[in-house]
């Protein structure tokens, strides 16, 4: 915003309690963006989520002030579209909303600009609704799926209506532009913006090896279902390849009960690691493996910066950036032998470290932020010269 008087800007996001991933990231740049930007969240825990302490203007609701709820926004999903339509966002000019859930369904009024970055269509209603559904042992009981898939319609119809409030909806990659088209009929993305990639600590050395392993792939990611983290487990375990998975989630205990019964291989689970640990982890792993359909995957390209090639399921939108065979191979199904394959066909290829490395340069945060703010100050003008 290069304005004398630039138009004030507030950021949405649906939850900061979770570790660092790639939708923090986005939230990271963009406050490099618009660094006086609050950020309005349903629940906040720096406790859980540390890169909040990179967002001293953080504005949670009053469910937030019950410490033992800040983390338990899975069960209080009925609530959530009331949390967000009570946010007084009047203040503001700008308002841009970061989602793959309720952020998105913020109320305006006319002058104001409402441009949503949408990571994805909700998974837990559409792609993934029938595993929700089935998550927990008593979603299971017979009453109380009955009452969740109740539950499930009225969001679905709640959701159905928010994705109509921004003014201006941009995906994060052509797999998400895709789904927009499946789940949100009424509704014409922008162009495609692909995220910002990070390349951790890339300029600083780092001493010793963080993990006392040779050879080894490597998994960097949240610890849920649909990353299918456990294909990696089967597939390394059947080939007698090491694998170091780092990230924190639900399914770790199942992920280690299904590690503990593989005899070829050491896996070996590592939660949040420091960046320049992470740094190191990248530098001397084989490649990244990343199993499941991603929304995008930073991860990939940020692999790609340490000159390492990854193996990423082909129906993400990362994959949409990596060449085979040039920046790493796609897994052509969701299954072990599909990773297994492809591990088998990295023995083969001798990958150019340069042409890795060259790779995510043209998505870093910078050129992220240009093409973001002219987005931003195209909708704002456009919107500007029609209220006049």
């Amino acid at each position: 915003m290069s304005n004398p008087n630039p138009p004030s800007v507030a950021l949405v996001y649906d939850r900061a309690n979770t570790p660092y991933g790639g939708a923090e990231q986005v939230l990271l740049a963009l406050n490099q963006a618009f660094p006086q930007a609050p950020l309005f969240t349903s629940f906040s825990s720096v406790r859980h989520a540390p890169w909040l302490k990179q967002f001293p203007n953080t504005i949670a609701s009053g469910w937030n002030k019950l410490p033992i709820l800040r983390t338990k926004h899975r069960w209080l999903a009925a609530f959530q579209p009331l949390i967000f339509e009570g946010f007084d966002l009047n203040s503001f000019d700008i308002i841009i909303s970061v989602t793959s859930a309720e952020a998105k369904g913020v109320l305006t009024k006319p002058g104001q600009l409402h441009l949503c970055y949408l990571l994805t269509p909700t998974r837990y209603l559409y792609q993934d609704r029938v595993h929700s559904l089935h998550s927990h042992w008593l979603l299971r009981l017979p009453v109380v799926n009955k009452l969740a898939n109740i539950l499930l319609d009225y969001l679905t119809w709640w959701d159905q209506a928010a994705i109509l409030r921004p003014d201006v909806v941009i995906p994060i990659s052509k797999r998400v532009a895709k789904r927009i088209g499946q789940h949100y009929l009424a509704v014409s993305p922008q162009a495609v913006i692909y995220p910002p990639v990070v390349k951790p600590l890339a300029s600083q050395p780092t001493q010793g090896l963080t993990v006392n392993l040779s050879n080894y792939l490597l998994v960097v990611s949240r610890l849920v279902p649909y990353k299918k983290i456990e294909l990696a487990i089967n597939a390394c375990g059947q080939l007698g390849r090491n694998l170091v998975i780092v990230g924190r989630g639900p399914s770790k205990s199942s992920l280690l009960r299904l590690a503990g019964r593989q005899t070829k291989a050491t896996i070996l689970f590592l939660d949040q690691v420091k960046p320049s640990k992470l740094a190191n982890l990248y530098q001397h792993c084989q490649a990244l493996i990343m199993p499941g359909t991603e929304d995008f995957g930073i991860v990939a390209l940020e692999a790609n910066s340490f000159g390492k090639p990854v193996l990423i399921n082909t129906h993400s939108g990362a994959a949409e950036l990596i060449v085979p065979g040039v920046h790493g191979l796609h897994l052509m199904h969701e299954t072990s032998d599909a990773v297994i394959k492809a591990i088998r066909q990295l023995d083969q290829i001798n990958f150019s470290s340069a042409k890795l490395k060259q790779n995510p340069l043209q998505y870093d945060t910078n050129n992220f932020v240009k093409k973001f703010s002219a987005a931003v100050d195209e909708a704002w003008q456009k919107i500007t010269m029609d209220n006049l």
